[in-house]
């Protein structure tokens, strides 16, 4: 091949746009396999196990105590649902990047688009449009089918004070983790090593910083979505709702940059 060849084809792969690259992680995507089981074993585990929260609390709500009647939260009961889905989404998250690793496809993707962030931002934005819109029609039909086998304990409704706050919060931070997922699957770059740091970050190191003074636990993913999802009583002593998604959308942010550096440094 000429200079001149050279020249005009590196020319070429370095003229894509954001856009463009979206488009082809789009259908890198939308092709994954695991994507489509990940997204349906999340649907069903979460009606199916919000449902039965729900149905469980409710059936002990007569023979509560007063605090406990006080304190009747049936929203917080049947988002308890997706609590599966914490693990799964990020999981996804993980294999949209590490997936290209372990089938060498990534230096066919760098290949055709050298500018590394590009490629990054790309993954991001597909994986946020494509799980954002499925994932919080799961959190609404999960909320729905749980209060549909409510009982005879109170019921909530969207209108109520804090529940639609709740509702919409759950679904987006799922993808909030998931876009952390992806960040540390940059970092990692190994499915199940990247999955192992999450669940290390997300489980074990709030537990671990207990023993610690000032209460950094507070910090904590965990406890972070536990108010986030809250309607009726907010945790005391945890951040609230907003404050707390809005740090993990600063923990998520700083995954991916960290993911994003490590990987215009490295080689593929």
């Amino acid at each position: 091949m000429s200079a001149l060849s050279v020249h005009a084809s590196r020319r070429s792969r370095e003229s894509y746009r954001l856009i463009d690259v979206a488009r082809s992680e789009w259908t890198k995507f939308v092709s994954l396999r695991s994507a489509r089981w990940i997204l349906f074993a999340f649907a069903v585990s979460a009606v199916v196990l919000g449902g039965v929260i729900s149905a469980v609390a409710a059936s002990h709500y007569s023979t509560a105590s007063p605090q406990t009647r006080a304190d009747w939260d049936p929203t917080n009961n049947i988002l308890a649902g997706l609590i599966p889905g914490y693990l799964v989404i990020p999981v996804l998250g993980v294999l949209m990047m590490t997936s290209e690793y372990s089938s060498g496809s990534i230096h066919s993707t760098l290949t055709a688009v050298p500018r590394r962030p590009l490629v990054l931002a790309a993954k991001a934005i597909v994986f946020v449009a494509a799980v954002l819109v499925p994932v919080e029609a799961v959190t609404f039909v999960a909320f729905l089918a749980g209060e549909a086998v409510g009982g005879a304990a109170p019921r909530a409704a969207l209108g109520d004070p804090g529940v639609l706050r709740a509702v919409v919060l759950s679904g987006v931070y799922l993808v909030v983790m998931g876009v952390f997922g992806l960040g540390l699957g940059a970092i990692v770059r190994r499915s199940g090593a990247a999955v192992a740091v999450y669940a290390g970050t997300v489980l074990v190191v709030p537990l671990l910083l207990q023993a610690f003074p000032g209460e950094p636990w507070r910090f904590g993913p965990i406890l972070i979505l536990a108010n986030s999802v809250a309607a009726v009583r907010v945790l005391p002593g945890v951040l609230s709702p907003w404050t707390g998604f809005a740090l993990m959308v600063g923990y998520a942010a700083i995954a991916l940059s960290i993911g994003g550096i490590l990987f215009v440094r490295r080689d593929a």
